[in-house]
């Protein structure tokens, strides 16, 4: 009873508090006149805002949170930067970026340049070691638009000089042999097809970058820090290890054809390149993925290692480890890099190191290309290669009368026997048949 009559009377108390309070806030809001007339200077926002003091107080508070965000962020960006398949991919995508900023993005209508090309080869190899000493001044003029291509091309060897000219019309090359006959071949293959711009090399690299990216996304990279020596110095590195084996063979390489397959504007550029419907390409690139099963399979257990520099991550070498042998790759200076293939079935060891320079206009490029190969320390073979190409742009390609006369100079099947004949009985051209008959 006395709780149920403590309760009313409280009850009672909290009604008139209510009541007074709103009261209070009556008499403030109907103020009187003179009250009105003061000056308070009150800015209303103020009461939706907050007073300096409460600002101040939330102050460490959001310092805290930005501090807390920052570290996150932070953290999160050296976890997938330090993520070794993270560093996997940005050093592949490294190695293409090197390859495409080196490549002259200029689109000309017409080009004209020069290749030279010096070689020496010696060795077992019967139609290279016919070739060696030999060496090619082509100078050619390429109509993009239209995919023509025309060449002079001066063969020098020990016996003296050959002069031969070249034409493409973007489906069938032709070459003629001024010292035998004034008619032109048609070859059997298209060589000059190949004669592809910078911008379509561009779009190749690209597509194969992107396909070797998303064959490696769902793949597990593992990742330790390595010393290693290079060229004769210790140098700590970062590696990444890729293995490819029964478990996600198949799972790559579908990954690597479809993601290729489904570049259309890479296979726009294989279609150009082979003179064939792009759907063709499209096909012989899906009917090219049992092979590859088969090939790999061959291979067992393949591993991919790449090593980048501990401080910079530039690379610095990568190893491809299989049942069946090795290949390693290692850059040992500016644009100077060494390669080595072992083979564990037939022990021969291919061995050797290229460079690669480029002026500032990506105009000029000069490559020097070395390679040997033995046996039980034998040299069964050895080459140099030293190539130099120059483009520019130019304002015309050909006279269309010149282009008719080669293509209404055709030799005939007869004519092309007699070509043979002498080719035979000439010491000086029958080096080159070897290689001629596998062309045309």
């Amino acid at each position: 009873m006395d709780n149920a009559s403590n309760n009313k009377n409280k009850l009672k108390e909290f009604v008139k508090r209510v009541e007074n309070n709103t009261n209070d806030a009556l008499e403030d809001s109907l103020m009187d006149e003179d009250a009105k007339s003061e000056n308070f200077n009150v800015d209303y926002t103020d009461i939706v805002k907050n007073s300096a003091k409460a600002k101040i107080s939330k102050l460490p508070w959001l310092i805290s949170i930005f501090l807390i965000l920052i570290i996150a962020i932070m953290l999160g960006f050296m976890f997938f930067k330090n993520n070794p398949k993270t560093l996997f991919t940005q050093t592949v995508d490294g190695l293409f970026s090197y390859l495409e900023d080196n490549i002259d993005e200029n689109v000309y209508d017409v080009i004209d340049g020069n290749i030279s090309l010096n070689y020496s080869f010696n060795g077992e190899d019967n139609l290279f070691s016919s070739l060696d000493g030999i060496s090619l001044d082509i100078d050619y003029v390429k109509d993009n638009s239209s995919s023509q291509v025309y060449a002079d091309v001066l063969v020098n060897d020990s016996l003296g000089d050959i002069p031969v000219s070249l034409f493409s019309n973007g489906s069938n090359t032709y070459v003629s042999l001024s010292n035998l006959s004034s008619k032109y071949i048609k070859m059997n293959s298209n060589p000059l097809s190949y004669f592809i711009s910078g911008a379509e090399t561009e779009v190749i690299l690209k597509g194969v970058n992107q396909a070797i990216d998303k064959a490696v996304a769902e793949e597990k990279i593992y990742g330790s820090k390595e010393k290693i020596k290079i060229d004769g110095k210790d140098l700590n590195t970062y590696m990444m290890r890729l293995i490819i084996d029964d478990k996600n063979r198949d799972r790559v390489l579908e990954s690597f054809i479809n993601t290729l397959k489904a570049n259309d504007e890479l296979t726009q550029v294989l279609a150009h390149m082979k003179n064939m419907k792009e759907s063709d390409v499209k096909k012989a690139i899906e009917n090219y993925l049992p092979r590859l099963k088969s090939l790999l399979k061959e291979y067992g257990k393949l591993e991919v290692i790449l090593y980048i520099d501990a401080k910079s991550n530039e690379f610095v070498k990568m190893n491809m480890v299989s049942d069946i042998g090795t290949f390693d790759l290692t850059d040992v200076s500016d644009n100077r890099y060494t390669y080595s293939i072992s083979n564990k079935k037939t022990s021969i060891l291919e061995n050797g190191e290229f460079s690669f320079t480029v002026n500032d206009s990506k105009t000029k490029y000069t490559v020097h290309f070395y390679y040997k190969k033995s046996l039980n320390n034998q040299v069964l073979a050895e080459s140099d290669i030293n190539l130099k190409y120059t483009s520019k742009k130019t304002d015309s390609f050909k006279d269309s009368e010149v282009i008719k006369d080669i293509l209404n100079n055709e030799m005939s099947e007869i004519e092309k026997f007699d070509v043979y004949s002498k080719f035979l009985s000439d010491p000086q051209f029958s080096k080159f048949l070897p290689l001629i008959q596998k062309m045309v």
